[in-house]
């Protein structure tokens, strides 16, 4: 019938298809949806809820417009559209006024909406970040009791949990998600580590807030690099580096995101945790298990915390005019081709000691110095390049059978080409029968 009436009513629509029920997805209702120009348009029943103690899975029954309005969220949330008075309906009383206002709250006494739901708070503050306004006082005493900290903890699946967090880090005020997720001390239980029985090393259990609150810190120095400071909107590093370079991996908005998540979880960057029988990175498994976020997210927030250290290392020595063409593509092929994003990290890092414009501009300059030299030297797609001469090449040259011990021949292959960019594929394989067969014979 719907499909009927927008479609004598001039408005072209797709095939209605059915989104079936998912529980073990938080997808607890059927519902309808199809595009109408262009635009997506999901259909379903207005309802009420009923929570149980012990689970945010409601029972569901149909409902009132004030029913389905009360039930949810916040009040901007709760806000309906009459399409025959063509009049925007505030069933809640508030939502019309807490948009107008700026304000986050929830439609029913808070305690309760949070008890029945608690993913509820994370789109609290999703939201109050999103749209930068601020939380009603009530709802935000509800967030800090600590049974919600618990159902929050007992009640939500992780994927939610990273469903959520993912919003805040990829919106328009990441800063203000980290600093609501402070405020209210639910950083622990947001980004959840493994047992402290896991995990390896002397360092003592984190305290909040200093040590938590380096990811309010790094967040605001990535914002700056990448936005430009509130004076000087030039004096952003991402500006500096070539846009071919920022297209790959994702482009801009791939590479803000990974900033984000990275920046977050700095506070766990030096923790390692035993995880079955390996050793990794507790950051690893914290977006791997923690928040539920893909493997390349696991890899991308490790890589950019490793590598800070030595990509200042290198950038020092380009300032000081020592850094050798080598060393900067090798650093270049390990980091791979999202080896931008680690230049923006390392500046924010370094920037968490130092304060003041003058210290941003240095920084910033320091690291535009390091993006033009790989530029200058044509190494910004040093991650790709292959070898000038192969492996089954090189084996036939140096009179050996191909296997492990030619990964030592083609790395120094590589460091050859890296040494002579204008080198010819003769002068390799001369490189390779004159030195490296010497080396071998020896």
């Amino acid at each position: 019938h719907v499909n009927q009436y927008l479609s004598e009513h001039g408005y072209p629509v797709s095939t209605i298809a059915k989104i079936n029920q998912n529980p073990e997805r938080s997808k607890h209702l059927e519902t309808a949806t199809t595009s109408v120009l262009g635009l997506l348009v999901d259909f379903v029943n207005l309802r009420s809820e009923t929570y149980n103690s012990d689970s945010r899975i409601p029972q569901i029954e149909f409902g009132t417009p004030a029913d389905d309005a009360l039930r949810r969220d916040i009040t901007i949330n709760a806000l309906f559209y009459n399409i025959h008075s063509r009049q925007v309906e505030d069933f809640t009383g508030r939502g019309l006024a807490d948009l107008r206002d700026g304000i986050i709250r929830t439609p029913l006494e808070p305690f309760k909406t949070f008890t029945d739901d608690p993913l509820r708070v994370l789109r609290v503050l999703r939201f109050a970040s999103r749209f930068n306004y601020g939380i009603d006082e009530e709802t935000a005493e509800a967030i800090m009791r600590p049974e919600i900290k618990c159902d929050l903890d007992a009640k939500i699946s992780r994927e939610r949990v990273g469903v959520e967090l993912e919003k805040m880090a990829a919106g328009p005020h990441p800063l203000l998600s980290i600093q609501l997720i402070l405020r209210f001390g639910l950083y622990a239980s947001i980004f959840r580590t493994l047992p402290r029985d896991e995990w390896v090393g002397s360092k003592d259990e984190i305290s909040e807030p200093k040590d938590f609150a380096l990811a309010e810190a790094l967040t605001r120095n990535v914002l700056e690099l990448v936005n430009g400071s509130n004076d000087d909107a030039s004096a952003s590093l991402l500006r500096s580096i070539p846009q071919q370079c920022l297209t790959i991996g994702g482009g801009k908005v791939a590479m803000r995101r990974s900033l984000m998540l990275a920046a977050f979880l700095y506070p766990y960057h030096d923790l390692l945790v035993r995880d079955k029988k390996k050793t990794v990175p507790m950051a690893y498994v914290v977006v791997r298990d923690g928040i539920k976020l893909s493997h390349l997210d696991s890899e991308s927030t490790v890589g950019l915390h490793q590598y800070a250290a030595s990509l200042a290392s290198t950038a020092n020595d380009c300032v000081a005019g020592t850094l050798h063409r080598k060393t900067l593509g090798l650093q270049i092929r390990s980091i791979g081709s999202r080896w931008p994003q680690n230049v923006v990290f390392v500046a924010a890092v370094e920037l968490l000691d130092k304060q003041g414009a003058t210290t941003l501009a240095a920084v910033t300059e320091k690291y535009k110095a390091y993006v033009d030299r790989v530029v200058a030297e044509d190494l910004a797609e040093a991650y790709a390049m292959k070898h000038i001469v192969d492996g089954k090449t090189a084996a036939k040259i140096l009179g050996i059978k191909p296997g492990p011990a030619l990964k030592g021949v083609l790395d120094r292959v590589m460091d050859w080409q890296l040494d002579h960019p204008q080198g010819s594929r003769e002068e390799c394989e001369t490189f390779i029968k004159d030195t490296i067969g010497a080396d071998m014979q020896s």
